[in-house]
């Protein structure tokens, strides 16, 4: 007698599943993001670093001719009320003086102009700033919901 052995019934089996990869990979392109986002951060730190080291320049420059230009007049003037200079020296000098003011307003102007792209590079920093500490902050987000999609894995598979 023949023991007929019964069918076995096909066990089920699912396929191992690839885990979802996109997180990762979001990751990844989220870091590289923040990497750019730091370097033109740091970049236009150290342009405006630039800008304002021109601008104080620039400023110190415009101090420099006023002064000079305020002292090359006392001195004229002195020497008129001494009565050391003639008047017509004191005419020239007194021409000499305006040219000089007006290289002062000039290099006041130039200052300005300085200001105004310092002020422009001020606020490119200040928004690469802003757009690094958001992305820090995604990033810090996507970190934890990552780190808790894998704990959450860890649980389901015991």
């Amino acid at each position: 007698m023949s023991i007929r052995r019964g069918r076995r019934e096909v066990v089920d089996v699912p396929e191992p599943r690839r885990p979802d990869q996109s997180l990762a990979r979001l990751l990844h392109v989220r870091k590289q993001r923040l990497g750019r986002l730091e370097r033109e951060r740091n970049e236009a730190r150290q342009q405006w670093r630039e800008c304002r080291a021109l601008l104080r320049a620039r400023k110190e420059e415009r101090r420099q001719a006023v002064a000079v230009a305020n002292e090359f007049w006392r001195a004229a003037r002195a020497g008129f009320l001494e009565m050391t200079t003639t008047s017509g020296d004191l005419r020239k000098a007194k021409a000499t003086y305006e040219r000089m003011k007006e290289d002062a307003a000039r290099r006041y102007l130039a200052w300005q102009e300085a200001l105004a792209r310092c002020d422009a590079a001020q606020q490119t920093f200040f928004g690469a700033l802003a757009a690094v500490l958001a992305a820090n902050r995604q990033q810090e987000k996507l970190g934890i919901l990552n780190d808790e999609l894998r704990q959450l894995a860890a649980r389901t598979e015991e």
